[in-house]
């Protein structure tokens, strides 16, 4: 149980009930999810057992695809339809041409403006607690990248559309930006989360096909491996006798090294392995390409972000 669960949750529950019914149902202590989903939304949750919740961190930046509807004519205070209706307006002028228009108008990077309903803390404090009790506080726009936005079709004041984002996009923002742009306000009606990364809604297991599978006894063919899951990252292979300095938390010195990619730098991750390509750790350099090839033998080229054995 120390592999990972490509699961889909169902609009409903939140993401932690998801993550408490797993437990459940395999007896895992330790279970964690990458990226959460806001109880109305749908689609795939990855899930961390036992040791492989160590990787959450480095799984938790991958990129999203989610395919959206967003309502045009209402403005909620919760960006979504679950929300308190604030204002209507007419949107019988906005057009197909004008919304494939403006959704180009979004890629790119940009700044977003968490929403209040949202996980997010202010002095520890998540901000949704604070809306709740009819508090609003200043939020600083953070980063966000939208890589790729297509308009599929509008039924109605119903508008459909797939975006591929950053991690910590907020798609209901993302909805209620677009009607503030359109004039006639918008909220988000519907999400489905169609990938995480290399995680998609067709290798993705319901609870059910979960039990389903442990029942049958066919529960390990289902599950991902931590190293398979960690497979977009660049790989370093170490020499053998250098793994063991590299469990009990050494730094990578050049020497250390036997194979490592043709150019990296600081900031990035890499995945440490041996030569039997079983995964040893997750560094970071310290230095770029041309820098390590100065280096003496000795020198600490690569810091521990994570020892993995």
């Amino acid at each position: 149980m120390n592999n990972i669960i490509n699961l889909y949750k169902p609009s409903g529950p939140t993401s932690f009930d998801m993550v408490r019914s797993v437990r459940r149902l395999l007896q895992v202590k330790k279970v964690g999810h990458i990226g959460t989903l806001d109880p109305m939304a749908e689609g795939v949750l990855p899930l961390c057992m036992g040791q492989s919740t160590r990787v959450i961190q480095f799984l938790t930046p991958l990129t999203k695809v989610y395919r959206a509807t967003l309502t045009l004519g209402t403005s909620t205070d919760t960006q979504d339809a679950q929300g308190v209706v604030l204002e209507s307006r007419d949107p019988s002028a906005v057009s197909e041409t004008d919304l494939t228009r403006l959704l180009l108008q979004y890629v790119g990077p940009q700044k977003q403006v968490p929403p209040m309903y949202s996980a997010k803390k202010k002095n520890g404090i998540p901000l949704y607690k604070l809306a709740r009790n009819g508090i609003t506080i200043d939020r600083k726009p953070v980063d966000i990248k939208i890589y790729a936005i297509e308009f599929i079709e509008k039924i109605g004041q119903r508008v459909h559309f797939r975006v591929h984002c950053s991690a910590g996009t907020y798609v209901r923002t993302l909805c209620h930006d677009i009607g503030e742009t359109l004039g006639c306000g918008a909220h988000m009606s519907h999400l489905i989360r169609e990938k995480v990364g290399e995680f998609d809604l067709e290798s993705s297991l319901t609870l059910e096909e979960l039990e389903l599978a442990k029942e049958q006894g066919n529960l390990s063919t289902k599950l991902l491996q931590t190293e398979t899951a960690l497979d977009f990252m660049p790989e370093i292979q170490v020499y053998p006798d250098r793994v063991q300095s590299i469990a009990h938390g050494r730094a990578l010195s050049k020497a250390w090294v036997r194979q490592s990619p043709n150019r990296f730098g600081p900031g990035m991750n890499f995945r440490v392995t041996n030569e039997d390509n079983r995964l040893v750790a997750i560094v970071e350099p310290l230095v770029d390409q041309d820098r390590f090839l100065r280096m003496e033998p000795d020198d600490i080229a690569f810091k521990l972000k994570r020892v993995l054995i």
